[in-house]
């Protein structure tokens, strides 16, 4: 489930922590909906669906047609009645506008959610206090694509508020539920730290069953130390998103995990032997009701890597050889180091696993870190150019970002790029003709290359498009003697370039392309005439 913390609607959503009589005045209300102006703003509008308990009807609402209003602030919604469980509420919101619903008092344990979304429609809702003050929150938890759903339990002290809107300040079309909360599921599982310390601890290759719904959270305690664990979650039932987390005696979170595990959705979290006892791992769901099995399983993977874990383990190993692919399975923590091959090469990841979001660095012999790379390779894969001309010996240090592990392929490929097609140096660029206007110039640069280039005189916009395989560029505009007159990093939007040259300038100019930090990357310049205001 995506968290998004309290962007109902513009004004509305910061006004929601003052008190009820500062939100009339902030919100330019005078107690009755739609206030009067030059362009009216439209009232939302409830109506009841047939067969079921009648809309809300507030005492300050003024009647709309085809329904009934409903409040936009919360001191409306406080003068009026409380929403009634089981009467479904139409909405119909315009852009920015946001609903407001007392709850009923005494009504034992309930659930909110929006339903029947037309298409689009993206909702969000929020439980607030008197005072405004957020209690919970919810985006995407609810039964359908982009509904919403609240819990709210009988020990919760009203009055209390349903704040219902529409993501990034849209309107749209649903319906609003109060209805009771089914019983507890009846699997027994601890719901906090205090009951799962009273409890014995988990049984290694035994499954638990849980079945949990909307925020409810399942914790136990593991067994104790001498071997290394895996707990994992399997079986999940169609749709359910498992996410673990392993906690100290304290509650303080080690890691957690998503969906590292085998099945789609599933999680997977590694205790080693030597981490301090007691431990506790908390099974929860994003969004949604699901079951899913919890297990704890002997982890067989082996005591000592399989692959240096050190430079200096890497330095007594051979080098890896051109076209050679090397399977990695990181845990938590653990970095490979390789000693890398002569020659114009590329080291390259692949066949991640897991989630696994891979990052490359270059080290030279003592281990400082000449070049690095995260997304590189395409999507999460990375990947790190080597010139034959760099000074060896030279060592790839392979990871993963985060607290999980993961596996992938490390591989080394030929780089048969051969000399660029451009220059590199103000020299070469002042012997060489002016770029051409217009046309895309394809560039792919090695780690610590430019490409430079002389302007035709003019007025010009120079940019950089279709960056690949997580290009940063950086654009500079220089004189004869390479100073630098004016430079963009992102002004071209995302990472790309963009500078404006204006048409009255001395002597020649000429543009630098790069990379951000030296490293390689790969882009089209675009030279155009500038166009006139």
């Amino acid at each position: 489930m995506t968290q998004r913390h309290d962007r109902l609607a513009g004004p509305r959503a910061s006004s929601a922590l003052l008190p009820a009589a500062a939100l009339l005045a902030a919100l330019g209300t005078a107690g009755a909906l739609g206030t009067a102006s030059a362009a009216p703003q439209r009232a939302p509008v409830a109506t009841a669906v047939p067969g079921l308990a009648p809309a809300i009807e507030l005492v300050q609402a003024r009647p709309i047609t085809g329904g009934v209003s409903v409040a936009l602030d919360l001191a409306e919604a406080a003068a009026g009645p409380a929403l009634t469980v089981g009467a479904p509420v139409k909405l119909d919101l315009g852009r920015g506008q946001v609903a407001y619903f007392r709850l009923p008092e005494g009504a034992g344990d309930v659930e909110a959610l929006t339903r029947n979304l037309a298409q689009g429609t993206d909702t969000v809702m929020a439980l607030v206090d008197r005072q405004g003050r957020i209690l919970g929150e919810d985006d995407d938890g609810g039964e359908e694509g982009f509904a919403s759903r609240i819990e709210i339990g009988a020990d919760q002290a009203g009055p209390l508020f349903l704040r219902v809107g529409v993501l990034e300040q849209a309107g749209g079309q649903f319906e609003v539920l109060l209805r009771q909360a089914p019983p507890a599921e009846p699997s027994g599982a601890p719901r906090t730290l205090t009951e799962a310390a009273g409890q014995v601890p988990m049984t290694i290759g035994q499954a638990v069953t849980i079945r949990l719904r909307g925020r409810a959270e399942a914790w136990f305690r593991l067994p104790p130390g001498g071997q290394d664990l895996v707990v994992i979650t399997r079986n999940l039932s169609a749709g359910t998103d498992t996410a673990l987390a392993l906690l100290d005696a304290n509650g303080r979170e080690i890691t957690e995990d998503d969906d590292g595990g085998e099945e789609q959705l599933a999680s997977r979290i590694e205790v080693p032997s030597g981490q301090r006892r007691p431990l506790y791992v908390r099974a929860r769901l994003l969004g949604g009701t699901g079951s899913f099995d919890l297990v704890v399983l002997p982890d067989t993977s082996p005591p000592v890597p399989a692959f240096p874990a050190s430079i200096r383990e890497a330095n007594a190993a051979p080098a890896l050889a051109v076209g050679q692919s090397v399977p990695l399975t990181l845990r938590r923590g653990q970095t490979a180091f390789f000693r890398l091959p002569d020659g114009d090469i590329a080291v390259v990841t692949r066949n991640l696993q897991r989630r696994a979001d891979t990052v490359l660095a270059l080290l030279d012999a003592d281990g400082n870190v000449l070049s690095e790379d995260d997304d590189g390779g395409g999507g999460l894969a990375s990947r790190i150019e080597v010139a034959g001309g760099d000074p060896r010996p030279l060592f790839v240090r392979a990871g993963l970002l985060g607290d999980g592990g993961g596996s992938f392929d490390l591989a080394v490929e030929a780089d048969n790029q051969g000399p660029p097609d451009f220059p590199t140096s103000i020299s070469a660029a002042a012997a060489a003709r002016p770029i051409e206007p217009g046309a895309g110039v394809a560039i792919r640069l090695r780690r610590g290359q430019s490409a430079f280039f002389r302007l035709p005189p003019g007025a010009l916009v120079v940019r950089t498009e279709g960056l690949r395989d997580g290009t940063d560029t950086i654009l500079e505009i220089l004189d004869e003697s390479g100073r630098v007159l004016a430079e963009d990093d992102d002004g071209g939007g995302g990472l790309a370039s963009r500078l404006v040259v204006d048409a009255a300038r001395k002597g020649e100019a000429f543009v630098r392309a790069g990379v951000l930090g030296g490293g390689p990357g790969a882009f089209d310049l675009v030279v155009e005439p500038a166009r006139r205001r």
